[in-house]
């Protein structure tokens, strides 16, 4: 499998394949990344696989608007996400205290990811159909995405919940 740096230039797909199952796949133009999925159709938490492993994205506290990923079967987290209080701007805590800066466009529609020193990474555009499609284009190469790149699942979820919050007010 290809590091994600390597497809700088290439649009990369986030899609809904069934607009009744809670499955989405990441697809380059010609192969399957990732999957993610949730086991329970009430469940919040969802099933990453890909990237030669499996994860588990979840929110530790039903309170917060943290969003957490783990090795799937382990109890403690890779990774966290925090966004501030209307969602436009958060950061991804890696474990070794590496930090990713998120930036929400207007309506959740443009997400841009960036590096500690505000390098732009990768971009993230939802199209918005009968199917959900987003796409994902990598501006710069990083070892920060070479090493983590479950981050293009966990942007997903956020978006995900973002919409689903969203379309519940």
């Amino acid at each position: 499998m290809r590091q994600l740096s390597s497809y700088i230039g290439e649009e990369l797909i986030l899609i809904q394949p069934s607009f009744f199952k809670r499955e989405f796949e990441f697809h380059s133009s010609t192969e399957l990344l990732a999957k993610m999925y949730y086991p329970n159709f009430f469940s919040l938490t969802a099933v990453v696989e890909g990237f030669a492993d499996k994860y588990e994205l979840f929110k530790p506290s039903f309170w917060k608007s943290e969003i957490a990923i783990r090795k799937f079967g382990y109890d403690m987290p890779v990774a966290s996400l925090t966004t501030n209080f209307f969602s436009t701007k958060g950061t991804i805590d890696l474990q070794n205290g590496k930090k990713i800066l998120l930036k929400l466009g207007a309506f959740k529609k443009v997400c841009q990811i960036f590096s500690e020193s505000e390098e732009l990474l990768m971009i993230f555009q939802s199209k918005i159909s009968f199917k959900d499609k987003t796409i994902v284009s990598v501006q710069k190469s990083s070892t920060l995405i070479d090493e983590n790149p479950w981050i293009v699942m966990m942007i997903l979820y956020l978006l995900l919940q973002n919409r689903k919050n969203g379309a519940a007010s």
